[in-house]
């Protein structure tokens, strides 16, 4: 009995240990451990991550975001994140934002053409992409190296698009000729 006991403790003991280094972790090893946990426990977060991995591409015939994210990126996750408002109670209330999330680093981007985003070539860049879901409606915003590739504004509308078809083309197809 008390060898049972003192197996039941060291398993306690280890499961607080890894809890402890998983709370302290960075974002980005945290969300890849959460990535591979979270479409198991949770059937909402599988299938809105797979309804975004399969929105169409524009501009690449036949290729879904999946796979142009994931080509020339290493390390990728995917993760469903609901944001609510300041004191929500989570299980009655409803999100004020759900989003899909994808994350990929080793990733090469040129846009130098593109000063209003910072206009630079990035290499070995960490990619994130946010697809905040309303509705039926996607709204895809991209970022490298944590900054953001989006002016919220109507002025830059079509800029926001142009940027976000020339990353998502360079994940899939490799960094562009300057």
């Amino acid at each position: 009995m008390k060898q049972v006991l003192k197996v039941l403790a060291g398993i306690a003991i280890l499961c607080g240990v890894v809890f402890l280094i998983y709370s302290f972790v960075p974002e980005y090893p945290h969300n890849f451990i959460k990535s591979f946990v979270q479409p198991v426990v949770d059937n909402e977060a599988k299938l809105r991550i797979q309804q975004v991995k399969n929105i169409a591409v524009p501009g690449i015939e036949g290729v879904n975001y999946e796979q142009a994210l994931a080509k020339n990126s290493g390390m990728n996750c995917w993760v469903y994140e609901k944001e609510y408002a300041e004191g929500a109670d989570k299980k009655v209330d409803k999100p004020i934002s759900t989003k899909v999330v994808f994350r990929g680093n080793g990733a090469s981007v040129n846009i130098k053409d593109f000063t209003e985003y910072g206009g630079k070539l990035y290499t070995s860049a960490y990619v994130k992409i946010e697809f905040i879901i309303d509705g039926t409606d996607v709204t895809i915003i991209p970022y490298i190296d944590d900054q953001k590739m989006y002016i919220d504004d109507n002025k830059h509308k079509d800029a926001n698009k142009a940027i976000r078809d020339s990353i998502v083309q360079q994940m899939y197809g490799g960094l562009q000729e300057e």
